[in-house]
């Protein structure tokens, strides 16, 4: 694959093409993953095409804290307006706005019929608390006001700005603080850069800041859904795909630090690396389909990736090699358009 945002559309489309073709259920497909953090582009991809999934061995990467919170902060930048997101980081930071600050400008808006925001705007509203919380609101109120200005006054690039916004806060480092393990403050700062990134590459195909949080769709869902109850295709980590079998598997990221991972090298883990490459492989009952990029995006930058060096340890005879260019190009097989058109012409019946 070019590239991580090409495997992850190529998969999402090849299961719309399975499904179709072969008249699968969402729950027959499964696509394993090294890493927590592979997740964020093949869930964005399957919630763009609108099919359903859930998540085991990992947290979706839109329910973790610093990635809502990223993103709220973002939404801001579209909106200040919008009450939860608002509320969600009015001091995370921690930036002298307590919660009882926070229950005030909350009732203040209700009874006024305004937002929070235009509450905490209101020297009528600032008046009522102490000096110190109308300090904090002040310059919180400024902060983002102006960050909102460099977007729609100056036309600054929205992740640019956001970028600076989460550096003048001192974000990463508040929540860092609160990670017990290095690995964890990696995740983290992955996570964060993570939705810039997104939110950069969405700009840069001529989407709007508001289109882009659109797109990541978490106006609609809970905090508190479980991912791992819901119905759908399975997005699994190798680790967790133990005992587990599905009729159709896309084992995504075989990659030189990935799988194995960087880390096997210095811990002296890599004939474990070896075994859970085994163990995402013995899950396929039927199809089975394993990925590598050239590239990924990493911290904002485009980093050069090698494959896996336990590629060359599997047994030729029962693999077939292709290239993305290859697949783009190959025209659909008579069985393939047959079963396509028999399955909607079924569906066209039935209706």
């Amino acid at each position: 694959m070019p590239g991580d945002d090409e495997e992850a559309e190529f998969i999402a489309e090849e299961l719309l093409v399975e499904k179709s073709a072969i008249g699968r259920e969402w729950e027959d497909f499964a696509i394993l993953f090294r890493t927590n953090g592979q997740s964020r582009k093949l869930e964005l991809a399957l919630r763009e095409r609108k099919i359903p999934y859930r998540m085991v061995g990992a947290q979706s990467f839109y329910d973790r804290r610093e990635v809502r919170d990223v993103l709220a902060y973002a939404q801001l930048l579209a909106s200040p307006d919008s009450d939860v997101p608002l509320l969600r980081i009015l001091n995370a930071p921690n930036r002298g706005i307590g919660q009882s600050t926070a229950v005030l400008a909350t009732d203040w808006s209700r009874e006024h019929h305004e937002s929070v925001w235009q509450a905490l705007c209101d020297p009528n509203f600032t008046a009522q608390v102490g000096a110190k919380s109308r300090n904090a609101i002040e310059s919180f109120v400024a902060l983002i006001a102006g960050s909102k200005n460099r977007i729609d006054l100056n036309h600054e690039n929205p992740a640019d700005v956001l970028n600076e916004l989460i550096k003048e806060i001192e974000y990463i480092p508040w929540i860092e603080r609160a990670c017990k393990t290095d690995a964890e403050r990696q995740q983290r700062g992955e996570g964060i850069h993570s939705v810039i990134d997104s939110l950069r590459a969405a700009i840069e195909k001529g989407k709007k800041l508001q289109t882009f949080l659109d797109d990541s769709a978490l106006a609609s869902e809970r905090e508190d859904e479980d991912l791992e109850k819901k119905q759908g295709a399975t997005l699994i980590t190798l680790h967790a795909s133990k005992g587990l079998e599905f009729p159709i598997v896309y084992l995504v990221g075989l990659e030189e630090g990935v799988l194995p991972h960087t880390r096997s090298v210095a811990e002296g883990t890599r004939d474990e690396e070896r075994r859970l490459l085994y163990v995402g492989i013995t899950r396929a009952q039927d199809q089975l389909t394993l990925t590598y990029c050239s590239t990924r995006l990493k911290w904002g930058q485009i980093v050069s990736c090698q494959s896996s060096s336990f590629i060359p340890e599997l047994d030729d005879e029962f693999i077939n090699h292709t290239t993305y260019d290859d697949i783009l190009g190959a025209e659909p097989s008579t069985e393939e358009l047959g079963n396509f058109f028999g399955n909607l012409r079924g569906l066209l019946d039935g209706n």
